[in-house]
């Protein structure tokens, strides 16, 4: 199943599906693609999800490149803390993928997942242990830019 499909056939985000990047509005800018072409589209999972979640820490953004799956978290890196935060809202999207995107879910072999920062990341989150509990998570960044065609 493309990832198209796999948006599509999800009620709760069906509808929140646009082409190419349009879903990550101003934080577009932080994505590098060759190939404008291969991009499958993209949908903000926080504003589409907000009202059927109100509490929860929710994910930002997902989009299809080439043959995978990005899922994105534009977020601060400037402090340790942050790292529980981004872990958190791993944590949410995995739930919610096993019990309302099943066919998401599905295509977990061909996802990776992002923390792009936003302003200062502060050295401290790019090493020792608070990079190693990213890892473990498969959590790749803090970064200012991702590159989508360096991602293997």
């Amino acid at each position: 199943m493309s990832f198209t499909d796999a948006v599509q056939s999800i009620p709760e985000i069906a509808n929140c599906l646009r082409n190419g990047l349009q879903a990550l509005g101003g934080h577009s800018r932080k994505i590098e693609v060759r190939s404008t072409r291969d991009l499958a589209g993209s949908v903000d999972i926080d504003t589409c999800l907000k009202k059927l979640y109100p509490n929860a820490h929710r994910w930002d953004y997902v989009f299809g490149y080439k043959d995978r799956i990005f899922y994105v978290e534009v977020h601060p890196a400037d402090n340790t803390r942050k790292v529980g935060e981004i872990t958190a809202k791993l944590g949410w999207l995995k739930r919610w993928r096993k019990l309302s995107a099943k066919n998401l879910e599905d295509l977990e072999g061909k996802s990776t997942y992002h923390w792009i920062s936003t302003g200062k990341t502060t050295s401290s989150v790019k090493r020792g242990k608070y990079r190693l509990i990213l890892a473990e998570k498969g959590i790749r960044g803090p970064v200012s830019i991702l590159n989508a065609d360096s991602i293997s």
